[in-house]
């Protein structure tokens, strides 16, 4: 019962960042022939992330893995190979940045990931009942309402501080009030909330910078 959950789980993630990426598409008012380049780089990276959780969770169950690969390789990742894969994997983005516009790039991946968490946490929701994911879904919804609406209204650099500082501000409330606040099902730690919000506003104020 309990890897056919996680199965039903990751069918979830895989539906709603594709939902992300189709909303995102349909409603930016960005050009069609660049959104598809931001997109090519956008599937890059999450397939670079899926590929850097296996190696994380491999590594992690190194000693299982020797004696039974099947072992560890039929069950998702736990949530510290999450944040060895999200370290990985924008730690790539960064050594990367002479092929890759880190702030453009980031402002296209924010939205998609959000609306996805949204409807991540929908499903979870509607199939669970569970009311941890109810609060995680309004905040999500309230975070890609305001995107949407002001795409064209402001500045991607303010628009992005915006909803990072939203971001922060809702996921510590989550944090403080609830039980646990999770990201996609994976639990999120203090230090790694205030590691990602400091890695973004690194990323603004480098962006704010160079201009």
């Amino acid at each position: 019962m309990a890897s056919t959950a996680k199965v039903i789980s990751l069918a979830s993630i895989f539906f709603s960042i594709i939902v992300g990426l189709l909303i995102y598409y349909w409603i930016s008012p960005s050009n069609k022939e660049e959104m598809k380049i931001q997109f090519e780089k956008v599937v890059n990276f999450l397939l670079n992330f899926i590929i850097f959780m296996w190696i994380a969770k491999v590594v992690l169950n190194i000693t299982i893995f020797i004696k039974d690969p099947l072992a560890v390789l039929a069950y998702p990742a736990d949530s510290t190979a999450f944040y060895l894969a999200i370290i990985a994997s924008f730690t790539r983005l960064v050594f990367n940045q002479k092929n890759l516009n880190l702030f453009n790039f980031l402002s296209v991946l924010l939205p998609v990931v959000l609306t996805a968490s949204f409807m991540f946490e929908f499903t979870q929701f509607i199939q669970d009942h569970n009311w941890y994911s109810l609060t995680n879904m309004i905040v999500f919804m309230i975070l890609v309402t305001f995107f949407y609406y002001f795409i064209d209204k402001i500045s991607p650099l303010n628009l992005y501080l915006i909803l990072l500082i939203s971001w922060l501000t809702g996921t510590l409330i989550m944090y403080f009030t609830q039980p646990y606040v999770s990201f996609f099902g994976y639990l999120l730690s203090l230090p790694f909330i205030f590691s990602f919000f400091l890695f973004n506003l690194s990323v603004l104020i480098y962006h704010k910078l160079k201009r």
